[in-house]
């Protein structure tokens, strides 16, 4: 016969699992990867991270609550779209959408003092700082603060 004889400390094992179950709600709370807006930790340091997901959400958002969002910071990707009507300086930071089965361009008309040396088309991510302007009409701008030319996504188009 084999007999085992033992002493639970309760206090002990109370604390074990409190510990235990702290360490699968942090597990729960930050493995989701949910965020909408920042996709890490670098990007933080930004009110908007418009993504391939949130990129018309939050364009609406911010067009629909100008004042709301001025001086708030905005990173954000997409190609150089310049109209024959914008002024020195001046060019759209867009993506690709479809709308009624029409290819559309959504995006920020962006300040830049070198807009100039931008290209047509080409794919860049920028960070900068929401301001009002007037382009037909009252609406929000990014003055841009920092360019990067970067390399087009696989999919152009978002949501």
């Amino acid at each position: 016969m084999f007999v085992v004889n033992f002493k639970l400390d309760f206090k002990k094992v109370f604390f074990a699992c409190i510990l235990i179950a702290a360490i699968i709600a942090t597990i729960i709370e930050f493995g989701s990867g949910n965020d909408s807006i920042s996709t890490s930790k670098k990007d933080e340091n930004y009110d908007y991270v418009l993504t391939e997901e949130n990129f018309t959400t939050v364009l609406k958002q911010i067009h629909e609550n100008i004042d709301e969002n001025l001086g708030k910071t905005v990173k954000v990707s997409g190609f150089v779209f310049k109209m024959p009507d914008f002024k020195d300086g001046y060019f759209v930071c867009g993506r690709n959408t479809v709308v009624e089965n029409e290819n559309n361009v959504a995006g920020f008309l962006c300040n830049y003092s070198d807009s100039s040396k931008l290209v047509d088309n080409e794919w860049i991510e920028i960070t900068g700082v929401v301001i009002k302007g007037e382009y037909n009409g009252v609406m929000p701008i990014i003055k841009v603060g920092n360019i990067n030319k970067i390399t087009a996504p696989s999919n152009t188009f978002v949501k």
